[in-house]
């Protein structure tokens, strides 16, 4: 049996959903009005972000932002392949 002091109200938890498909259409607007370019950019941006997240240590501060920048973009001219958007301006 559930504990009641541990159960989320309904209008809570109806108002928590709400907000949730809020943010995933606003986000989907958005991507809608990106440039093929712009998206496969911000594609490339948002994996190889993640890829870095997950290798990061637990525990460990986390770098500055242009630190991150400049890994993730020497990541993805590392892997043309994987990330051709990053690397559709770099000469062959």
């Amino acid at each position: 049996m559930p504990d009641p002091a541990r159960t989320i109200p309904d209008f809570l938890l109806q108002h928590l959903v709400d907000r949730e498909a809020e943010r995933q259409n606003a986000a989907a607007e958005f991507y809608a009005t990106l440039t093929d370019r712009e998206r496969a950019l911000v594609r490339d941006a948002a994996v190889m972000g993640y890829v870095q997240g997950t290798l990061h240590p637990r525990g460990e501060k986390h770098p500055k932002d242009s630190w991150v920048t400049a890994l993730v973009v020497q990541e993805c001219l590392a892997f043309p392949d994987l990330y051709p958007a990053i690397n559709a301006t770099q000469p062959a």
